[in-house]
């Protein structure tokens, strides 16, 4: 139990450490950790995704905690408090590098902002972000529409109802002024009327 628990607590602060970007640009980061150490698949981490996109707060933030949870209830047989821990060793172990990183150096950042060594690193930065969402977002919309299948039979396997939900919310976003809230919340009552078809 132990083990596990320190193993999330040197996990999600190195997530935590190495990401830059915020909430959006952690998920391909997250979920590669998560994978590569056996804790989840693509589908369970797609489950927690969706619950940490519906649930207030910041998406990385949400993800370490479902994830901590997660990890602490199935490889211990402790309950609901061990699995709690977890919950809140993820979350604290994202937070803690931006807390420490903002605290010590905020006063350099404020100070040197106009710096062209700054400038130039914050240029480079952008578009790393800019790539890593791509990434998250590539992986949402295939995996929600394909599932968890090779690329050779992803047309063999494509849930066109899923497909049709995710153009909807596009569209929407892009077309009319929902809020994000509103078609989250469309996308939910559709899934619960398509189960019970």
């Amino acid at each position: 139990m132990m083990a596990t628990f320190f193993k999330i607590i040197t996990t999600f602060f190195k997530i935590g450490l190495f990401t830059v970007g915020g909430g959006l640009a952690m998920i391909p980061v997250i979920q590669q950790e998560l994978e590569r150490l056996g804790w989840l698949d693509a589908q369970q981490f797609l489950d927690i995704l969706g619950i940490a996109q519906m649930t207030p707060g910041a998406i990385s933030v949400n993800t370490a905690t479902f994830a901590g949870y997660r990890v602490m209830s199935a490889s211990c047989d402790g309950g609901f408090w061990i699995a709690c821990l977890g919950a809140l060793a993820g979350t604290i172990s994202v937070c803690s590098p931006s807390l420490i990183c903002i605290n010590a150096a905020g006063q350099v950042l404020k100070k040197y902002r106009t710096h062209n060594c700054l400038i130039s690193v914050f240029n480079i930065l952008r578009p790393l972000v800019t790539g890593l969402i791509i990434t998250a977002s590539a992986f949402l919309i295939f995996h929600s529409v394909c599932g968890d299948v090779a690329l050779n039979k992803v047309f063999e396997s494509v849930n066109w109802f899923a497909f049709g939900v995710a153009i909807c919310a596009f569209l929407l976003a892009i077309c009319s002024r929902l809020t994000p809230v509103f078609i989250l919340l469309g996308g939910a009552v559709a899934g619960v009327v398509y189960g019970l078809f």
